[in-house]
């Protein structure tokens, strides 16, 4: 491979993900080396109680003797800090023009990228998958997780980044100037980051575009209904105090 810098980043955030991570790296591997752009995958391991580094490092080794795959990068946490913690890790680590986050269990698949890149050339800063659009096609998802995103919806709506249908689906994209501002000036690192971002974003004034991308529920979510909800609605509070003097 040559040293030339790549057009886009994949940071993939994993908590004690041995049973479905390695799926995931190839399902994304595969579809990366059909591309003509040049890309780099960033794996951050969250503290993981599991095998998940171990099942990283092998695929990584596989993919590199046998040339079919450039070897990626694999983040360590020493213990488990949050989603958010990671994100912003791999952000300000990557060097793509293009900075994606995709969940470890690709509940989005890895192919939805092609509905987002096209708008970093219309001057879209910061681009995110979105279940609650008209063209959206959402599968399986469980009533509790409806219930919630409901709710929460409405709250953010209200308290931080109004205008957007669905602050949550764990697949955003930036262009790499915005993402290591944005995770520069992050402070929440649970479930709620993905408002913070939008919230920083509104405020430094990057443009944000929603759009429409296929989600399908995988079973084995961290997401706890009771305990997480109450978390996020904390972390919308603590938000517009954190940020207030930007």
């Amino acid at each position: 491979m040559n040293n030339e810098r790549p057009y886009l980043s994949i940071i993939i955030p994993a908590y004690n993900e041995q049973s479905r991570i390695a799926d995931s790296l190839y399902k994304v591997k595969d579809y990366l080396s059909q591309q003509s752009y040049r890309s780099e995958i960033i794996v951050v391991d969250d503290g993981s109680r599991d095998l998940t580094t171990e099942v990283v490092k092998f695929i990584d080794i596989y993919g590199k003797e046998t040339k079919e795959q450039e070897e990626g990068q694999l983040m360590e946490n020493i213990k488990n800090v949050g989603k958010g913690f990671s994100i912003a890790r791999g952000m300000i680590k990557a060097s793509g023009d293009i900075v994606l986050f995709s969940d470890a269990d690709l509940s989005t698949p890895i192919e939805e990228i092609e509905k987002l890149l096209p708008y970093f050339e219309q001057g879209f800063d910061v681009v995110i998958g979105s279940r609650k659009m008209a063209d959206s096609e959402v599968e399986k998802k469980p009533w509790y997780r409806d219930a919630m995103s409901l709710i929460f919806n409405m709250a953010v709506r209200t308290l931080s980044v109004p205008g957007i249908k669905d602050t949550q689906c764990g697949f955003k994209a930036y262009r790499r100037e915005a993402a290591q501002r944005i995770a520069l000036l992050q402070r929440i690192y649970g479930f709620g980051f993905d408002v913070e971002h939008l919230y920083i974003a509104r405020k430094q004034g990057f443009k944000i575009k929603e759009v429409a991308v296929k989600w399908e529920h995988m079973d084995g979510s961290k997401v706890d209904p009771i305990k997480d909800s109450l978390r996020m609605f904390t972390d919308l509070l603590k938000i517009r105090w954190l940020h207030r003097a930007m």
